[in-house]
């Protein structure tokens, strides 16, 4: 059964990560500050299925530099199908967060962040065993060799190093080149279409107020008092015993602090490149960036079927900054003209970080690298308990 499960997720893995067509030598932009060597080795793991249990994902299948560093499932299934409860959060700009899950405010190290899906049993999200992952990049030696030496001094393969590389290579997953930013920096005439000045003039108005939990470079940061990059926006309120509170399987805050403050609490997500980051949400449950808006706009969603029935305004711990504002249709469709204009450009993306492995499946107008690696397959002979 596993065989089966593991040969359609290789097929996922594909169809999200299949590259575009250019040249076999690819040049990836390195801030000054972290290594090349090890941001080229941890390129190489992020696109490896070697690194996955079942050789069934690998780092650029939940993110996928063609939907904004995410992907399109509302939630992400682990290594054996499995749905899991959260939607998976863009690693654009991940390196200047302050935190980086979006319900704990425990892990503020890159390297430890990374530790967590990799060797991860509860979702088993990468479900690695460290012993595996040192066995199987031993024996690619012809492969990996070269690239631990040039990175450490030495081939001698060890989890830390993995991280270290990974997370040298994730700080290099960056960009704020989007029209509104040009148009802050006034790098260019007419970044901004006139209905997009509009929507931004609405998003800094009071009556909106976006730019109180959305401000800084990221549009991820508080402009009140408060320090916390956490807030109940009032997606859920069910009714329950204690009250109206979020699903107990995505609570929030409260399942690392144990306080029922917390209940809801997720991290302010950054904006830059949200329209190419759907579905939306901290669960993705919500489908359009238009639904995102409405729920804001009613101070709280209102969920009227299914399991989580319930009115969001309602919900005690919602944020206070969560009160709602008027919207006509056309100010809503010049707001999303504005989060249009915080799109990056994709061509640049998909080249600075093209997989150096061939993809199982063919799509149309997307071809290899040149020189492409053969991608690992698992066929189940390995001891991996």
């Amino acid at each position: 059964m596993y065989i089966i499960k593991c040969i359609s997720w290789l097929v996922i893995s594909c169809i999200v990560g299949a590259k575009l067509s250019i040249a076999a030598s690819v040049t990836v932009t390195v801030p000054e500050s972290v290594s090349a060597p090890k941001v080229e080795l941890g390129r190489y793991l992020f696109n490896d299925v070697r690194l996955s249990k079942f050789g069934n994902r690998s780092c650029a299948l939940c993110h996928s530099p063609y939907h904004g560093w995410s992907n399109t499932f509302s939630k992400t299934p682990d290594i054996h199908g499995n749905i899991s409860t959260l939607n998976t959060p863009s690693l654009l700009n991940a390196a200047d967060f302050t935190t980086y899950m979006q319900a704990s405010r425990d892990l503020t190290d890159l390297a430890e962040t990374i530790k967590r899906p990799l060797l991860s049993t509860s979702p088993e999200e990468m479900g690695m065993l460290e012993p595996l992952l040192i066995s199987r990049l031993q024996r690619s030696s012809s492969l990996y060799a070269p690239l631990f030496i040039r990175a450490f001094g030495s081939s001698t393969v060890t989890l830390d190093k993995v991280l270290l590389a990974l997370a040298e290579y994730v700080k290099t997953i960056r960009s704020t080149d989007t029209p509104y930013h040009r148009y802050l920096e006034q790098a260019d005439i007419n970044p901004l279409t006139p209905a997009q000045q509009k929507g931004l003039v609405l998003f800094k108005s009071k009556r909106l107020n976006c730019t109180a939990c959305h401000s800084g470079v990221l549009l991820d940061r508080r402009t009140d008092a408060r320090k916390t990059n956490f807030a109940n926006t009032g997606l859920y309120g069910i009714e329950s015993e204690r009250g109206y509170i979020y699903p107990p399987a995505a609570s929030g805050l409260q399942s690392t602090s144990g306080r029922i403050e917390d209940n809801g609490k997720f991290r302010i997500p950054s904006l830059i490149n949200v329209t190419a980051t759907g579905p939306w949400g901290h669960d993705g449950s919500f489908s359009t960036l238009g639904a995102v808006i409405d729920s804001y706009a009613r101070g709280g969603r209102l969920t009227v079927s299914g399991p989580n029935q319930g009115d969001g305004n309602k919900h005690p711990k919602k944020d206070r900054l969560i009160t709602g504002f008027s919207l006509t249709q056309l100010e809503k469709s010049q707001l999303l003209g504005f989060l249009a204009a915080l799109a990056i450009p994709v061509p640049a993306q998909l080249i600075q970080h093209a997989s150096p492995f061939c993809a199982l499946v063919t799509l149309p107008g997307r071809v290899d690298v040149a020189d492409c690696i053969l991608p690992f397959i698992y066929r189940g002979s390995e001891n991996t308990d």
